[in-house]
């Protein structure tokens, strides 16, 4: 008989499975805890539950949809976005040359070419890259080769095997950064046309169209050196591209260039060259801007669309290149070192760096206002012209291949101006557009003026450039013979400079001053070439400092409170709660700045540049001189980049005087004024909806708060594209979402977690010159962003275009403020229209990104700041508009009130004014943005990565700064805001909480809420997957106990049955 087998000990048993179930319960734990700890990026990454609502009694029937949608899903949402996409494609692309060979027809015989066909440039990298792999996105083959029916696929295919020529930098890798938020590669390929001679034959009778495509990306610049080749810099022509249009222009009839870049290239040699017929820029194109390139090319739509930048001959004669940060060295303060043991340095040669800055001394005259005013006194001397040109301003040394708000079309226009009334503070404008040519399309119209420039603006450093943009707009189609009226207004004060020198009288310094005399309001055609000229005369002269005369009615209007057209009531909105409230007129915040572009003894070896001693004050590069920071300017820097104690001291919290908890600083709260708290007022984020930013309401729903409670710190220091939930006030957790080019939600290596339109660049946008588009486009990225449960949208950026190397140019609209404030104003009213807010950004000057992780301290007049930097976060925020609805009674009753829309900006994480952080800036993110903007929503930082593993310092500061929310991930170990224990550190933490819900109270986040009722969130899929781990593993250990227990039973009251214990 077979003796059974004897099962193993229960000692034995028990060795082996407890390990293993320990192991599982300590799994569980941690995947338990972290999951918990990274739920807000989790939500944002992976989805959130859905929504479900607790309701008040007696509120069954009201009405809570407070939106029009007109999409009923995401799907619907995104193809309507499509659909605006390609309007801004079709009017945004530029036509910039054209012999005649364009428009092709359908029929027309193509033979693409070129590495940037294969392998196009349809956004950004980082927070500017969107996703372009669906199905609806059209890349440069599908474009081609659905507006031709005969495309030279026989070439296409012998290309896509052809080897590639790599151009490198001569003096540096030309690799990309180590993750797609540290610049795009510098490398620049091409096929090598030189074997592809067997198939030159299949090109004859084509026209060739040749692409030519520069990559940019956040955290990285364009390479400003020469490359291994010759080439120049990076946004030159390669010897392997020469190649490749000489192969061009030796094989097929005709050629066309395409530029596929938003970097305005170094392109003389084509607009020259007679064989190249004709060249678009396309600037990045996002999903849908191939197809439009494509209807451009055969004809099925007209171009309309105008540069935003000036394209030169020679872009190392632009006047910023000479401060442009290269990467050697040449902007850095040599006898400084600091620490900032951020993520990024383990990418950047550790935590210690010199500090770099940035000297803006080619001042206000930036972009084309530096050309025109060379031009217009005489500056140019070079007689190196192309063929026929008689005009200095187009000499190929360091003169203009293209001006701004130039662009041509398949039809000719004739404009005039048919009516002018200056008669009283608004100028108006008609002006008359007549189709002289055959085919239907529409027309851009530009006004500029010109100041007069006198002793006065001498004896008072003023500068004044003699061509400003100063209004604009687009006819609708127009027939040919046929014509539209297109009707313009600005007002006079418009026209005034800022004076950084003026005593106001009052302890203050610096105004706007309008200057009398004759100021030239010109039509023109882009900002070279004069149609018209008018003559508007300043009897006297104004200057607006509340003193000696009046306050802008912008300020006035931006301070006020409104009616609920969202038209002025003429009171400050602060008289609410102040009856003594008065209007604040702009004067000087940043005069570290000023000191540094004026003092000798300051700023080493700066100038600034003068009409009225132009040829001797041009920008000049930094020397040995400028590189050594003066005592004041490392004094400066010091405080500056102080937060924890790094080597150079530490923020002194109590003493500080600006923003220490001492009786004399701009902060300060006594203890008898200390804020309430823990209040059981019975109120939440929906009652809030609509009501005045400053009604006692609100006070009644902030008593609520505890400011120890955890909570706080999760909704709003915590906040790396999420914020968690403030149950005390009913704030809901939200997810945010990138970017300029649509919403994004993108990783590390680039890749979007987030299916969503995307859309042209925002250069694309601003060559349509078309304001009405920009809405549409918010309107439509509001859509889908609700339908994505998305919060906010960080975007528009305004930003300038202030150095064509600029590596986030693809983010920014244009090198001029006024078109840059215009388009982003109406993108945020359309997007608020729909319940998103915007996070208007980079709050201000981040226009390199060389070196920006170590934050340079950025230089410049504050007239150059206000003029040009400031301008257009100024313009956005005066002027973004939306109507909301909201009920306004116990019945019920669904009203609407029209209202501010810029709600919510994001600091420059990269830069400081004048040494300064901008997150540290008083002066910034309060004097200017909140006093004399009259802006009342929340400021967020940019994504930081932290002075250190315990940033705790660096968010008290901030907060009493006028920081309300710290973007940051919670993998960077954010700190936490401590400063509870004054009033004057809870007053600041009660303000911060308070921006971000009246933002949050009058968007999409109360959608379907009446007054009193709240929004949470069912278990989110993922989480639904961590407690369905968590269970399986507790019922296997649950089983394995049950085995053991079962076991030790039977082997106890059976040992026959089990191996018997080893004898010693």
């Amino acid at each position: 008989m077979k003796k059974n087998k004897l099962k193993m000990r229960g000692g034995v048993f028990r060795a082996i499975v407890i390990p293993i179930m320990t192991v599982f319960v300590v799994f569980a734990i941690a995947l338990t805890t972290i999951t918990n700890y990274f739920t807000p990026s989790l939500d944002s990454f992976l989805g959130k539950g859905s929504k479900a609502y607790i309701t008040p009694s007696g509120t069954k029937d009201w009405n809570a949809s407070y939106y029009d949608f007109a999409a009923s899903n995401s799907e619907e949402a995104l193809n309507n976005s499509a659909k605006i996409a390609e309007q801004v494609g079709n009017e945004g692309e530029v036509l910039l040359k054209n012999d005649g060979t364009l428009p092709l027809t359908k029929d027309t015989p193509v033979t693409p070419m070129g590495y940037d066909y294969i392998n196009p440039v349809m956004s950004g990298s980082g927070s500017g890259s969107t996703n372009t792999s669906s199905d609806y996105a059209y890349t440069a083959e599908r474009g081609i080769t659905e507006a031709f029916s005969n495309v030279n696929t026989t070439f296409v295919d012998a290309m896509k095997k052809a080897e590639t020529v790599t151009t490198a930098p001569a003096a540096a890798s030309g690799e990309g950064g180590q993750t797609a938020f540290l610049g795009a590669g510098l490398n620049l390929e091409e096929y090598d046309f030189s074997k592809l001679d067997s198939v030159a034959e299949s090109c004859k009778d084509t026209v060739g169209i040749v692409f030519l495509g520069r990559a940019s990306g956040e955290g990285g610049d364009l390479y400003t050196l020469e490359y291994d080749d010759g080439t120049p810099h990076q946004l030159a022509v390669t010897k392997a591209e020469r190649a490749m249009l000489d192969y061009a222009k030796a094989n097929c009839k005709g050629v066309v260039v395409v530029l596929n870049t938003t970097n305005t290239m170094q392109v003389a040699e084509l607009q020259d060259d007679k064989d190249i017929n004709a060249i678009m820029q396309i600037a990045t194109p996002g999903a849908m801007g191939f197809k439009s390139l494509g209807k451009i090319l055969n004809g099925s739509v007209n171009p309309s669309a105008r540069t935003v930048d000036t394209f030169i001959s020679n872009l190392t004669k632009q006047p910023t290149f000479v401060n442009f940060n290269n990467g050697t060295g040449n902007t850095v303060y040599e006898n400084t070192e600091y620490t900032r043991d951020i993520w990024l340095a383990k990418f950047k040669g550790g935590a210690q760096f010199q500090a770099p800055f940035r000297e803006y001394e080619e001042g206000v005259y930036m972009g084309y206002r530096w050309y025109e005013t060379a031009s217009d006194v005489g500056y140019f001397d070079s007689t190196n012209l192309p063929e026929g040109e008689s005009d200095p301003y187009y000499n190929r040394d360091d003169g203009v291949v293209y001006p701004f708000g130039y662009g041509l079309s398949y039809t000719t226009y004739d404009q005039q101006i048919v009516k002018y009334d200056d008669s009283g503070d608004t100028i108006k404008v008609s002006v008359k557009v007549i189709n002289t040519g055959d085919v239907a399309g529409k027309d851009v119209v530009q006004l500029y003026y010109a100041a007069p420039y006198t002793q006065f603006d001498v004896d008072n450093k003023i500068e004044k450039p003699t061509a400003n943009l100063i209004a604009f707009g687009k006819t609708a189609e127009i027939e040919p013979g046929k014509s539209d009226t297109v009707e313009l207004s600005f007002t006079k004060e418009d026209m005034a400079s800022y004076c950084y020198t003026h005593d106001n009288g009052n302890g203050t310094t610096g105004s706007y001053v309008l200057e009398n005399g004759d100021y030239t309001i010109s039509l023109r055609s882009n900002s070279h070439d004069v149609i018209e000229t008018k003559t508007t005369t300043i009897a006297e002269t104004i200057w607006y400092n509340g003193e000696e005369g009046d306050i802008r009615q912008s300020e006035q209007d931006a301070q006020s409170k409104l009616n609920d057209d969202g038209t002025s009531t003429g009171t400050p909105a602060k008289a609410e709660e102040d009856a003594d409230a008065t209007y604040v007129a702009a004067s000087n915040q940043f005069d570290n700045a000023n000191t540094y572009m004026t003092d000798p003894s300051v700023g080493n070896d700066v100038t600034i540049l003068s009409r009225q001693t132009w040829n001797t004050t041009q920008p000049s590069a930094p020397t040995d001189e400028t590189r050594q920071a003066s005592d004041q300017v490392k004094e400066w820097l010091d405080y500056g980049y102080t937060t924890m104690n790094l080597g150079n001291g530490e923020w002194d919290e109590e003493n500080d005087p600006v923003l220490g908890n001492n009786e004399n600083s701009k902060v300060y709260v006594s203890e008898e004024d200390a804020p309430a708290s823990n209040q059981k007022n019975g109120l939440t984020l929906s009652n809030m909806r609509g009501l005045s930013y400053y009604d006692s309401k609100w006070d009644d729903l902030l008593d609520q708060l505890d400011y120890n409670d955890e909570q706080i710190n999760s909704a709003l220091f915590y906040n790396g594209y999420a914020s968690g939930k403030l149950d005390s006030v009913g704030k809901p957790a939200t997810s945010e979402h990138d970017g300029p080019q649509g919403l994004a939600l993108n990783d590390n290596n680039g890749n979007s977690w987030v299916n969503a339109c995307s859309f042209p660049s925002e250069t694309t946008m601003a060559q349509t010159f078309n304001v009405e588009l920009a809405e549409a486009m918010g309107e439509a990225v509001g859509e889908e962003n609700y339908y994505i449960d998305g919060g906010g949208w960080y975007a528009p950026a305004v930003n300038l275009h202030w150095s064509a190397f600029s590596g986030r140019n693809y983010e920014y609209y244009s090198e001029d403020p006024l078109i840059s404030g215009k388009m982003a104003a109406n993108v945020i009213a359309g997007a608020g229209s729909k319940g998103t807010y915007c996070a208007f950004k980079h709050f201000a000057m981040v226009d390199q990104e060389e070196q920006c992780w170590w934050i340079p301290s950025v230089w410049a007049t504050e007239q150059t700041i206000r003029e040009i930097y400031l301008k257009p976060f100024e313009t956005g925020v005066k002027e973004a508009m939306k109507t909301i609805k909201y009920i306004s009674d116990d019945n019920g009753t669904v009203s609407t009130k029209t209202m501010r829309a810029a709600d919510c900006m994001m600091t420059s994480g990269w830069a400081g004014i004048g040494g300064l952080y901008s997150g540290y800036s008083y002066n910034l993110l309060t004097s200017v943005l909140r006093d004399e903007w009259g802006f009342q929503g929340f400021v967020i930082t940019d994504y930081d990565q932290g002075n250190g593993a315990n940033d705790d310092i660096a968010v008290n500061r901030m907060v009493r700064a006028g920081v309300d929310q710290h973007m940051i991930d919670k993998t960077l170990s954010p700190g936490n805001y401590t400063s509870t224990d004054t009033a004057t550190g809870r007053m600041a933490l009660r303000n911060a909480v308070k921006h971000t819900l009246y933002t949050m109270a009058n968007s999409a986040q109360t959608n379907n809420l009446v007054p009193g009722a709240k929004i949470y969130y069912r278990m989110s899929p993922w989480r639904i997957g961590v407690v369905a781990v968590d269970v399986v593993i507790a019922l296997g250990v649950a089983l394995g106990v049950i085995a053991m227990v079962k076991r030790a039973k039977d082997e106890k009251e059976h040992p026959e049955h089990y191996k018997a214990k080893k004898a010693k």
